[in-house]
């Protein structure tokens, strides 16, 4: 005859399957968890490296045939180096073969919110220098050209009040700031997960802090560039 389970034998069999149950939806979840640090992890290093990248870059031109106390404006959320970024319009800045460096615009006119410049091509190569979203620094401090710029005008519209004045020199910048979404490079976003972006003068060095955050994981990087 066939002998069936007792109720005794039943319940430990379900317990038992039970305790397996859990465990392997332990291991999932545990699993799970574990992936989800990882990615979001690889996603704020990811962000801390493409910002960091481009600011090396940016600054072992700094001050490429420009004057040397025009070089860098830090400060809290935001950074301007002098030069150009080079683009599919923009070449960069090159050496002109009558004018030798430092290369700058002079102030021609200014008001609160606009200024009018001797030239907009300071390396003589037939192409603007200046154009709308880059950063500008000049001898009484860094502003943002407008996104109504014209380019090619030597009249130049700033996004905010500038206290800037007739006479003074002034140099095409690359514009980093920390707006709610990440980290622009001249008003392009270039790393969404940074948080803290805050840059400090040390000598003949420029102190950056850079921290990235999301689900909760957060990377941070502080480190000292020097100047040649």
């Amino acid at each position: 005859m066939n002998k069936g389970l007792s109720l005794v034998e039943l319940l430990l069999s379900m317990t038992i399957a039970s305790i397996l149950v859990l465990a392997l939806l332990s291991m999932n979840t545990l699993g799970a968890k574990t992936y989800r640090e990882a990615r979001d992890s690889w996603y704020c290093m990811q962000s801390l490296r493409n910002a960091v990248v481009l600011l090396d870059t940016d600054l072992m031109q700094c001050g490429y045939l420009l004057p040397q106390d025009l070089r860098i404006i830090p400060g809290h959320d935001q950074l301007f180096i002098a030069g150009t970024a080079i683009t599919s319009s923009h070449n960069g800045l090159r050496l002109p073969k009558t004018l030798p460096p430092p290369l700058f615009s002079v102030v021609r006119a200014a008001n609160d919110y606009s200024i009018v410049l001797d030239t907009i091509d300071i390396d003589n190569s037939t192409s603007p220098d200046y154009w709308a979203d880059i950063g500008i620094i000049s001898d009484s401090g860094g502003f943002v050209i407008s996104h109504t710029y014209s380019r090619g005008n030597t009249l130049i519209p700033l996004t905010g009040k500038a206290a800037v004045t007739v006479g003074q020199r002034v140099v095409p910048a690359i514009h980093y700031e920390l707006k709610s979404d990440g980290l622009y490079r001249n008003n392009q976003l270039i790393a969404e997960a940074i948080q803290v972006f805050d840059t400090t003068k040390d000598g003949n060095a420029v102190r950056i802090s850079i921290q990235a955050g999301y689900n909760g994981i957060s990377k941070e990087i502080s480190y000292l560039y020097a100047f040649r």
